[in-house]
Formats: structure tokens, C-alpha cells, sequence
């Protein structure tokens, strides 16, 4: 017999654009059986009465980083507190598939460590996979090249590799991966050439999948990289997902509605695009990722010793300098924020300096910024990640506000510090745009839940219907906080009383269970 759960006189927000109704909400073992009023249940049935609070689906997050977090913290407690009960992985180019069996790890700024890296292949990934929450994957643009390339990926590919590129994405496309990711911002994705991203996409094309991307600049050149983007597609017909939608720098703030205008007229020409956002004015990404990339070529051991020399060699260190300070085809951070905007959330090597900006690093070092920022990085051996304030809150508005606008929190697991984003962005979006806003709550909610879905092809998630999975938040909107902070980011929202994730309860009156009833859905 399976278990039956009654959500008793509910608020019913199911995920469309549909005004909020009063309802019951019956679950049968993993799905919804029945919608309706007086809904009668069996005496071992589970009743909770809900009145006064809402019932919507899940959250879906369709943009996360979550690859080593799920086997570190299989129950994903980080993304259960915040109601969010789908994480789509492998974002930004950044994975952990394919790899040969000599591979060291790689990517700790942005996933983190794990001890053991056993996989090879995206089904040999899943096969060890028991989350808390369900999970898709992207295939990673950077396993790829480190996969194909000989040697130092940090370099244009030969055509040989291309095509061992295309056979490997094909196999992870084949095996349920729903798409690629590139990081056209990082390395070794950023040294991928036209010939190469275009002969990817096609098998992108074949397999109907997406392909999702953090373009290559989103600051004071974001328009000819969205351009770029654009002119991939048009030639190859694939699927489109923009990354963490943005304008990077308050100078390029105004540049946001000629952006939007760009993308809606891709899809007015008939080419499928959307894009995704978290909600936050600040963002956060390796502390690595200020470098220019003639430096983010080298290993990690000539990276060392390239910062060391600029203490002594005043041309090298000036030459880095004049190239950070007035950026060519890249985004140069610290050209477009002032130190003041650059903190550091975490390293790894360095404690002591977390939650402290740039600017303060410095002062404290008695060093100029950029001279603090080349000492640290030249002796950090292990992750190093900062957050920066790049945006204004009127354009994330005017991001949310757009059709296309799907959720996403681009968390980021990498130690004891962390953007808020990691635990509390699906909160903090509600109290934001819901609360202190004018924004329907159905409207916030369509985009957290039934946009992603659709988008994904998920017809039985993301709603509450009859027949669909039993992905379900249950929350008082009226006691809905978000508590966290820079300096308390894991910090649990008030408000959130239940999150089903297939039927299970994976946090009940409020509290954590630690159930692992998530499954990992595949692509056809």
C-alpha cells in the first residue's frame, strides 16, 4: 500500500500563470492522485492541515554546480532548505565528466574537493548518484577539451580533437546528459575557436538538447558577445540557454534593453532561447578568474611563478597590470569594480582573509591591491572564490521582468563560505520581488517551477496536477524570511514548513529529514 499524504485546504499555486485557489492536494506513494475539495483518505493516511499557508511546486534550479556537492552531501540539505527540489548541473562549461582514469580533479574553485574520483564517463557518474533532491546534468564544455586535447588545453584545437570532442559529447548526450555548457569565460572554454563550438553545437542540433553558456563578456563588450552567441546559432539551429543573464559594472547597466532586445529578436526569427538569472546584484566566481587569460593559459605551477616574479620584475607585473586595467575581448573585474566591490569569500590556503574586500587585503599586506591580489593567488594551492558587486537592482528587475526569464541560483559549494546564493537564493527571490515588490506570487512561481520544467521537456514536474510527480513546497507566506547574510550564508529562512521531493518528505515542520528521494532525470 503505498503512503498517502492529504495537504488539507491549501493555497494552491500550481505553477502556471493561474490566480491562487483553495484546495486539497492528495499524494499517493510518488505522485499527485487528486486535486479537489473534502477529499476523503484512509485512516493511516498522513494529514496536514494547511491552512493559511501555500502549497506550490518545487523549485527548479536551472542553473547549479552541485557535481561534488551531491556526493559529499547526498541529501543536498543546501538546496532542500530553500525549497528547491531540482538542480540542473555541469553549468558554465565546469564538470566532472568525461575523464580519463589518470585525470587529476579539477575546478575546485567552483565545485569543490571530493577524494575520489572513480568515473569516467557521465554513466558511471550517475551510477554512484543517490541525491536528496532530483538532478539533471549538462556535459562541460572543459571536460572535453581536457578529455581530447594533449597536454595543455589552455589552446586552439586541431581538428582531430574537434572530432574526438563531438564523438564524446555524443556518447554523454546519448547516455541522458540534457545538454552542453560552455564557459566562453573561462579557461580552457574561452580558447575554443568558431570551427570548434560550431561543430559541437551540431551534435547539440541532433540531439534536440540545449546548449547553455556564460558568454564570453558581460561587461563593457557584452553586446558583440551576445552578438557572437547569436551568430553561433543562426548557423547551427541549437538550443539556447544564457547563463546568469546580466550586465557586468554600473557603467554598462544601460546596455540591459538593447541586450533583451537582441535575444527576443533571435526568437522572433523562430530560433529557441531563453536565459536564466539569479537574484542577487552581487555574484561570485573564482578569485582566479581577475586574471587576464594569457596567464589563465599556464599551469598551475608556471601560474605560480609568473605572480612570484612580480614582486621583484616591476615590466612583468606593470604589463599584467596595464592588461587587467584596460581589457581586450575579456571582462577585467577589476576594471569594472572598484576594490571596495571585490571581496573574498573564501581561500582555501589563506583563511584569514575571508570576507575581507580586496582593498582591505591590501591594507592590511601594506600592498597595492593588485600587488596583495598577485601575492595571494602566487602561493594559493587550493580554491579561492570572491563575490563582486556588478549590478544594480532596477536591471535585475527589468531581467526578471522578461518572458524569458527562467530561475536559477548558480550556487557555488566550495567550503565553509559561500554566496547566499547557495542556500537561500529561491527565498530570497520570493521575499524580494513578492514582499518588499508588487509581483504576484503565481507570476515569481511560474518562473521558479513550470518555465523551468517546460523548458527542460519535463511534462510531470513543476506543477501541481493530477498525475504529476509530488515535488511540493509548502510555506507561510506571511513568516517567509530570508536570515542569510555574506557572513551567514547557510543561515535557514523562516516560514518554509515542508518540501516534498517524489512523495518523500525531505524537510517536514521546518526541519531537515536527510531522506535521499531525488532520481537523476535523463534526457530522451
Amino acid at each position: 500500500m503505498k503512503m498517502q499524504t492529504l495537504f488539507e485546504n491549501a493555497t494552491v499555486i500550481d505553477g502556471s500563470l493561474n490566480a491562487p485557489c483553495q484546495a486539497s492536494v492528495l499524494v499517493r506513494g510518488s505522485s499527485i492522485l487528486k486535486i479537489g475539495r473534502d477529499i476523503r483518505v484512509s485512516d493511516d493516511a498522513k494529514v496536514i492541515d494547511c491552512t493559511g499557508l501555500t502549497l506550490c511546486p518545487g523549485f527548479m534550479d536551472m542553473h547549479a554546480h552541485s557535481d561534488l556537492e551531491v556526493l559529499r552531501n547526498p541529501a543536498m540539505s543546501h538546496k532542500v532548505q530553500q525549497g528547491i527540489t531540482f538542480d540542473l548541473s555541469g553549468n558554465c562549461g565546469v564538470g566532472v565528466f568525461p575523464r580519463r582514469a589518470s585525470d587529476s580533479p579539477a575546478f575546485a574553485d567552483i565545485i569543490g574537493h571530493y577524494p575520489s574520483w572513480t568515473w569516467t564517463d557521465f554513466q558511471s557518474y550517475e551510477d554512484l548518484l543517490r541525491p536528496g533532491v532530483n538532478m539533471g546534468f549538462l556535459q562541460g564544455h572543459s571536460r572535453l577539451r581536457m578529455t581530447a586535447i594533449e597536454g595543455n588545453p589552455n589552446r586552439a584545437a586541431t581538428k582531430e580533437e574537434i572530432v574526438k570532442m563531438c564523438r564524446l559529447l555524443d556518447i554523454s548526450l546519448s547516455q541522458g546528459c540534457l545538454g552542453m555548457s560552455s564557459g566562453l569565460y573561462y579557461a580552457p572554454c574561452l580558447f575554443a575557436d568558431h570551427d570548434e563550438i560550431v561543430e559541437l553545437l551540431k551534435v547539440v542540433r541532433a540531439h534536440n538538447a540545449l546548449f547553455c553558456v556564460h558568454h564570453r563578456c558581460e561587461g563593457d563588450e557584452i553586446l558583440e558577445s551576445i552578438d557572437e552567441i547569436i551568430s553561433f546559432i543562426r548557423e547551427t539551429g541549437a538550443r539556447l540557454e544564457i547563463s546568469h543573464l546580466k550586465a557586468i559594472g554600473r557603467k554598462n547597466q544601460d546596455k540591459i534593453p538593447e541586450v533583451l532586445r537582441k535575444i527576443h529578436a533571435l526568437r522572433d526569427e523562430g530560433f529557441d532561447v531563453a536565459y536564466d538569472q539569479y537574484p542577487y546584484e552581487y555574484g561570485s566566481t573564482s578569485l582566479f578568474s581577475l586574471l587576464p587569460p594569457r596567464l589563465l593559459r599556464l599551469t598551475a605551477e608556471e601560474l605560480s611563478q609568473t605572480l612570484k616574479r612580480t614582486a621583484t620584475d616591476r615590466k612583468l607585473r606593470d604589463s599584467i597590470v596595464d592588461e587587467m586595467e584596460h581589457p581586450v575581448q575579456w571582462d577585467s573585474i577589476t576594471e569594472l569594480c572598484p576594490w571596495e566591490d571585490i571581496s573574498i569569500v573564501t581561500m582555501e590556503s589563506f583563511p584569514e582573509y575571508s570576507e575581507m574586500t580586496l582593498a582591505q587585503v591590501g591594507e592590511k599586506l601594506g600592498l597595492d591591491p593588485y600587488d596583495a591580489l598577485f601575492s595571494l593567488l602566487s602561493r594559493e594551492t587550493g580554491y579561492a572564490l570572491m563575490s563582486d558587486i556588478t549590478q544594480t537592482q532596477d536591471k535585475l528587475r527589468m531581467i526578471f521582468d522578461d518572458e524569458l526569464m527562467s530561475f536559477g541560483t548558480d550556487a557555488l559549494y566550495t567550503g565553509q563560505s559561500a554566496h547566499p546564493r547557495s542556500a537561500n537564493a529561491a527565498i530570497h527571490l520570493l521575499c524580494q520581488r513578492c514582499k518588499e515588490e508588487d509581483v504576484p506570487w503565481e507570476v515569481a512561481i511560474n518562473k521558479m517551477t513550470r518555465k523551468v520544467a517546460d523548458r527542460l521537456g519535463f511534462a510531470d514536474r513543476g506543477r501541481i496536477e493530477e498525475g504529476a510527480k509530488a515535488d511540493l513546497v509548502l510555506f507561510d507566506k506571511n513568516r517567509l524570511k530570508d536570515n542569510s547574510s555574506l557572513h551567514n550564508p547557510y543561515a535557514m529562512c523562516d516560514g518554509l514548513e515542508a518540501v516534498m521531493v517524489n512523495g518523500v518528505f525531505a524537510l517536514h515542520d521546518g526541519k531537515l529529514t536527510g531522506t535521499q528521494s531525488g532520481e537523476v532525470l535523463l534526457g530522451n
